[in-house]
């Protein structure tokens, strides 16, 4: 009670400081041009003949100013000395205006520069203009205007307008400005021209975040990390984040679901489980993408090794995706897209000409060989219109139940968002409605996000950040999918026949919680019953918030504090009524069941961080961040269900049971200390070097265990500051790192927990011993992780090309053995010899390959490959076959496929049937060869095009639903002559293709491979029952299909309205686009079901294709 009634506190703490801030922030909100005055600002700075870009780098490491400028203008050949003690920034800038001929201006932290124009001619021509963003289609103040071969420039002022004067029409006009794309614009005959600049990914100096929430330079990294910009994820909206960010990430392998609700499976770089997810700098324990709102995402920076993530520990092990939630602006903003059912990608196709039964014999039990329809046979069924048996003709009514059963699914994503920024602060609320409903009756689920941000500034050294978000989902029913009785694939397709129309069935009752109106007895329910009264329902709630708190103590250190919160409630429910024929899992005399879960996790950080520059040496660079990290996590819940049916029908509830409720609960809890430390070294900006260390003390491992250390170095070498680069080149770098890595183990790994059963012994409970031995001594799973990569920027940044490789070395890997009955345990965990490296290859290519005045092309490619193998065997533990050998893959695809000759050919018995081997064959390797993804953005006057195309080439997977189709009978192939021929005239004709042994013996040795062979083989020519080889030969190797595909996975067409359009309606910007999502699928071999989960093991939902439209437009802007 004491420990809830904390907690509670705890929240509310958090939640009324956040609310504090953002009230705060609205009250102080004036719309200023500057936050800090120039004047008010004094530095010291004493610089002898250094280059300009050296000043301008001391003078923002004094203050918070960033400087932006064209290359062009400011160089490495500019040298300058000046000497100023205590003097004002203002003044500082005024030197050096004098000196060198420039001019600055300041829009809130970023000085501008340009050339004060020095004209001798008078400037022929006026234009006027206003500049805009894509993101938002706000104004952008200080933007650099420049006529192109000239000193002539101007920026924009604070609401993005813009005058300049130029030569003649032939002038071409540019528009820069840092973290966007260049544009150039040829006068002619306009007189006004407007632009919207695109945010620019791939900008030479681009920042990204990375761990603890720290902004660095992407040219000082040495590891890998790439940005996705919220545009990015946000141009087709379907129903998951991760969905959209399909193939924009090499190394990133996100497998695509297509059963309702269901979330995308994240791994990266071949990890086995999902990357931590770090939201505006906090690593939440209980929140998934699918918690995130798109709208609500300014950038995705993934890291991608255990290097950039290592100072977060054990949970960064598998690299992390770390989110940067929007914040600030001004107005409202509106992004509206509906998108409708268009039709299938893959979609189960079955016979239609054979009854359900077998032998070629109806029976309504099992399987789909039974007699031929349409030929006038008469037989018992039942009529769903009479409700009762009746002799009918044999008949196909049902060739489309399964597509007829199927409803047109819709999403919906909406959202809206009022932002409003200012002199102390800047505050943005959004709230998103997600409407996804399923292909399957009575599939609706309902998403709510709710985001607040606030940003408050008091005073020069100190700032509060805070976050609020809360997201809701509520399902009504979640069943439907699956290899079972409850999925209508396994019930509609593979295990009944077509004799029968499914549209007659939707009064599922004959007596209602008694009889129910269906033929298939036996084993099945009506699927409308199971639709919309053996339900499984969900509701989701998860909060989250975090409060950032930044110092700065005195020049060059700052202190933060941060701490992130998220409190997750969920609820599910499963109910049925009696009268039901399955039972596997439910209770013919009816059910009711109730299970609640919750949870929260805390992580509070405190960072010391410190940067000084010119250490020691001119142009040596030194910053560290150290610190402590608390994180803590609980996990809680409680089930109940009635036991022995329900007293009263319809009416579900506990108190309804016929017998005592089953009740069952569980709770898990962790805590883990944590003290880390980050030094990076510069020299010249031009070498580049991070050590980081973090020590980890784990509640739930006995205490000389719980102590884990992770240490990383890395460094990267700007090659192209060595040499006098070409033209062509703008950067170039390497880099490499290391790092040592470990995974935490289990909360009960090492602690023993008991269970707990009702009604054991005389209606009493008992608690039993757990039946495996804990054993406190076994180490973590280790990995040792290097990795080596560079970049180029080429052709003024019109072309980026990033390679990365990397292996990981794994030991101390953890099996669970068995153990001696004797002892009364069955197993134990234990560490084992065995060790595995992991090779991988990334290549990024971003693009821009067309830039014209009213037409773009930009492309991005991300292509990457990665395998496991066998370092060392462990001689007790270590697979035993010919295939696990050290160097040796560990994705060996093996079944127990049909004997062959030494030709391939499939050896049958004298009775005419194939014949199993008994040893496993090696068929080919699981992963696949590469992945790779490849998106393009057109862009013509207000006209764009997004395509978005990704896919994977190799591997082997079994193709489940197909399989079980040939077993079944449903597959369309099986409809043949030779079926016809045994079910119709009752000849048996089918002669399988392959030999049979005319003489001869084999001997194997334990693996089996073959001693001795002395057999001769002769065509195998015995007719057999077509139903039976058919059922036998489909369990093989012809199963297994190459999974490869290519998949268009997004489409938007739009059109931007031009500005006085827009204006007219009272907004800043205006869009309407055409959107589509999965348009479009080409498979290799697998066939009626989508390879993009790379699972058919339980029978896959068919792929829908999406066709909507989307709506965007922003009201408001700076100025007001």
């Amino acid at each position: 009670m004491k420990q809830n009634t904390t907690n509670l506190l705890f929240r509310k703490g958090i939640f009324l400081s956040l609310l504090l801030i953002q009230v705060c922030a609205y009250a102080g909100m004036k719309n200023v041009q500057g936050n800090m005055d120039l004047d008010n600002i004094y530095i010291s700075i004493k610089e002898q003949n250094s280059s300009l870009k050296k000043v301008f780098k001391t003078i923002e490491a004094k203050t918070d100013f960033n400087f932006f400028y064209d290359n062009k203008i400011v160089n490495d050949q500019q040298k300058v000395s000046i000497a100023k003690n205590r003097t004002s920034l203002k003044k500082v800038l005024l030197e050096l205006s004098e000196k060198l001929g420039l001019k600055f201006k300041q829009v809130d932290n970023v000085i501008n520069v340009n050339i004060i124009e020095k004209r001798t001619v008078q400037q022929g021509i006026k234009i006027t203009g206003k500049v805009t963003s894509s993101s938002d289609g706000l104004g952008m103040p200080g933007v650099t205007v420049m006529e192109k071969g000239t000193s002539n420039g101007v920026t924009t002022d604070f609401d993005g307008n813009y005058e300049i004067n130029v030569s003649d029409s032939q002038a071409i006009i540019t528009f820069n400005y840092l973290g966007f794309k260049s544009m150039e614009q040829v006068v002619g005959q306009k007189r006004s021209i407007d632009v919207v600049l695109l945010e620019d990914t791939e900008e030479l100096d681009e920042v990204v975040v990375t761990a603890l929430g720290i902004k660095r330079e992407e040219k000082s990294l040495g590891y890998a990390v790439q940005k996705v910009s919220g545009d990015q994820v946000q141009a087709v909206k379907g129903v998951d984040v991760a969905t959209s960010l399909t193939g924009k990430v090499a190394g990133l392998w996100i497998q695509n679901s297509t059963e309702f609700n269901e979330a995308p499976d994240i791994r990266l770089r071949g990890g086995s489980s999902n990357p931590l997810l770090v939201i505006d700098g906090v690593p939440y324990g209980n929140m998934s993408l699918s918690d995130v709102a798109s709208d609500d995402i300014q950038s995705m920076d993934v890291l991608k090794g255990a290097t950039a993530s290592a100072l977060y520990g054990a949970r960064g092990s598998g690299g992390a995706v770390i989110i940067t939630t929007k914040s600030g602006g001004n107005g409202v903003s509106v992004n509206s897209n509906q998108m409708f059912f268009a039709g299938y990608l893959s979609l189960p196709e079955v016979q239609s000409s054979y009854s359900a039964g077998l032998g070629g014999t109806y029976s309504a039990t099992d399987y789909v060989w039974g007699d031929k329809l349409d030929i006038g046979t008469i037989a018992e069924q039942w009529n769903p219109e009479t409700k009762t048996y009746e002799d009918m003709p044999l008949t196909s009514r049902g060739s489309n139940n399964f597509k007829n059963f199927l409803e047109p699914g819709v999403i919906v994503n909406n959202n809206i968002s009022f932002a409003r920024s200012g002199e102390i602060g800047s505050i943005r609320s959004s709230f998103t409605h997600i409407m996804n409903k399923g292909q399957y009756p009575n599939l609706k689920q309902n998403k709510f996000n709710v985001n607040v941000a606030g940003k408050l500034n008091l005073g020069d050294n100190f700032d509060l950040q805070a976050n609020l978000g809360y997201n809701r989902s509520m399902t009504s029913q979640t069943t439907g999918s699956g290899y079972g009785n409850q999925g209508y694939i396994y019930q509609i397709l593979l295990w009944t026949g077509p004799e029968y129309d499914l549209r007659k069935y939707r009064d599922y009752w004959v007596v209602p919680n008694e009889t129910q109106n269906w033929h298939y007895k036996a084993w099945y329910d009506n699927p409308y019953l199971i639709a919309h009264e053996k339900l499984r329902s969900d509701e989701q709630n998860i909060t989250n918030v975090n409060l950032t708190a930044n110092y700065k103590l005195f020049k060059d250190a700052k202190l933060t504090a941060r701490v992130g919160y998220d409190f997750y409630s969920n609820e599910s429910t499963s109910q049925n009524p009696p009268g039901i024929n399955s039972t596997r899992g439910w209770n013919v005399n009816g059910l009711y069941s109730q299970n609640q879960y919750r949870g929260y996790s805390l992580n509070s950080d405190l960072l010391f961080k410190y940067g000084k520059r010119d250490v020691l040496l001119d142009g040596f660079d030194f910053d560290f961040t150290v610190g402590g990290s608390v994180y803590k996590w609980e996990d809680q819940g409680i089930g109940a269900s009635t036991r022995g049916g329900i007293i009263v029908p319809g009416i579900y509830s506990l108190n309804n049971s016929v017998e005592r409720p089953n009740v069952s609960s569980y709770v898990t809890r962790k805590q883990v200390n944590s003290l880390l430390g980050l030094a990076s070294f510069s020299y010249k900006d031009a070498f580049f070097v991070d050590v980081t260390g973090r020590n980890d003390w784990i509640s739930t491992l006995p205490s000389d265990e719980r102590s884990y250390f992770y240490p990383s170095l890395a460094g990267s070498l700007i090659l192209s500051e060595l040499f006098t680069k070409p033209k062509w080149l703008d950067l170039w770098k390497t880099r490499g790192s290391w790092t040592l890595s470990k995974d935490d183990l289990g909360v009960y790994a090492t602690n023993v927990n008991y269970s707990v059963s009702q009604g054991v012994w005389n209606d009493y409970n008992t608690a039993a011993y757990p039946s495996t031995i804990k054993n406190t001594s076994v180490a973590p799973e280790t990995s040792r992780t290097w990795e080596v990569g560079t970049a180029a920027y080429l052709f003024e940044n019109r072309l980026m090309l990033d390679v990365a490789y990397y292996n990981i070395y794994t030991y101390n890997r953890q099996v669970s053995t068995r153990v001696p009955s004797s002892s009364g345990f069955t197993s134990t965990l234990i560490n084992t010899d065995e060790t595995r490296e992991r090779r991988g290859l990334e290549l990024t290519l971003n693009m821009g390959i067309i830039k014209k005045d009213n037409f773009s092309w930009d492309a991005a490619i991300n292509w990457s490959k990665t395998h496991a193998y066998y370092k060392e065997l462990d001689d007790v533990y270590s697979p035993d076959n010919l295939w696990a050998k050290p160097g040796g893959r560990i994705d060996n695809y093996t079944i127990y496929d049909w004997l062959r000759d030494p030709n391939g050919n499939v050896i049958h018995s004298s009775g005419g049937l194939p014949v199993r081997s008994d040893y496993a064959s090696f068929l080919d390797y699981s992963d696949p060869d590469f992945l790779w993804g490849f998106t393009n953005n057109f862009t013509y006057k207000n006209f764009n095009l997004h395509l978005s195309f990704d896919g994977r080439v190799g591997g082997k997977l079994f193709n489940y639903t197909s399989y079980k189709m040939w077993d079944t009978g449903a597959h369309p192939d099986t409809d043949n002559a030779w079926r016809y021929d045994e079910v119709v005239n009752g000849n048996t004709s089918y002669i399988g293709k392959g030999v049979r042994v005319l003489s001869g013996s084999v001997t194997y040795d334990e693996y089996g491979r073959i001693e001795e062979d002395t057999r001769t083989y002769e065509a195998n020519d015995t007719p057999v029952s077509y139903e039976t080889y058919a059922r036998r030969f489909g369990d093989g190797s012809l199963g297994v299909k190459d999974p490869t595909f290519i998949k268009l996975r997004e489409l938007s067409i739009g059109y931007t309205l031009p500005k006085n359009v827009s204006e007219k309606f009272g907004l800043s910007r205006a869009s309407i686009a055409l959107t589509a999502q999965n348009v479009f699928m080409w498979t290799k071999e697998f066939e009626f079901a989508d390879p993009d989960w790379n699972s058919d093991s339980d029978l896959s939902s068919p792929s829908q294709r999406f066709v909507g439209l989307n709506i965007r437009f922003h009201a408001g802007n700076t100025s007001k």
